[in-house]
């Protein structure tokens, strides 16, 4: 492993750096609708008339659940500011509060379109808490409704955090116990802290080429981070 890790080092040098690997996991953003102040909703599929939806969701008129809104804002949806710092316990009680109002067993006996649409919703607001629960998720979200994509490579990282990276998978590769790979996990942790108070900062300052930066140097860090677990599960059931 040395030996190959020593080649890839020389490569690094002597290359374009930007050429050694791709970063996995960044696929093109789907096209997100720009949110205004206030958007207008279409009229009730039961009343016909235009109302204020209630969590966006519900006619304030005749009741009725309406259809999803797949591209609604992920923030706008769960009542918070788009902004990259949350605060978490509220992010899950407000999460909490709308699969509440639209569990699937509450309209059991309701018409078949708004079993449907209590389906669509209980699905998409599990999505938007899942995004938004998880820092590099909420970072990633927040960039494509700013318009920006994820490189396709490791074009935004240098080449001494890329041999770092090297250095950590060699050490995971030849930890021998679980003490070992729990202090690898520990440092690895420390340093996603502290990057998710960095996106903080970034985002805050409008630095998107940061962001990117940060975001891709994390997704490193956390895919190393599932090596050490994956060893862990090894060693436990050696």
């Amino acid at each position: 492993m040395r030996a190959v890790v020593g080649v890839l080092k020389s490569a690094l040098r002597a290359t374009n750096y930007a050429a050694v690997g791709r970063v996995e996991g960044f696929a093109r953003p789907p096209q997100l609708r720009t949110f205004g102040a206030a958007a207008s909703s279409p009229a009730c599929w039961n009343c016909e008339r235009k109302s204020v939806l209630k969590q966006h969701m519900i006619c304030s008129d005749c009741g009725h659940l309406q259809d999803v809104d797949a591209a609604i804002n992920y923030f706008e949806l769960l009542n918070f500011p788009t902004n990259f710092n949350l605060e978490g316990q509220q992010l899950t009680q407000r999460f909490r509060q709308l699969q509440t109002l639209v569990h699937p067993d509450k309209f059991s006996n309701k018409t078949s379109r708004e079993q449907t649409n209590s389906a669509d919703w209980s699905s998409l607001i599990n999505k938007a808490y899942k995004t938004l629960a998880t820092p590099i998720e909420r970072g990633q979200y927040l960039l494509q409704l700013e318009g920006q994509q994820m490189p396709q490579d490791n074009s935004a990282l240098n080449k001494e955090f890329l041999m770092a990276m090297m250095e950590r998978n060699e050490e995971v590769e030849e930890a021998q116990d679980s003490a070992a790979l729990a202090e690898l996990n520990s440092q690895i942790v420390r340093e996603l802290e502290a990057m998710t108070r960095k996106l903080g900062s970034q985002f805050e300052g409008k630095d998107l080429a940061g962001v990117t930066g940060t975001l891709v140097e994390m997704k490193y860090l956390l895919s190393i981070q599932a090596s050490i677990k994956q060893k862990q599960q090894s060693l436990l059931g050696s």
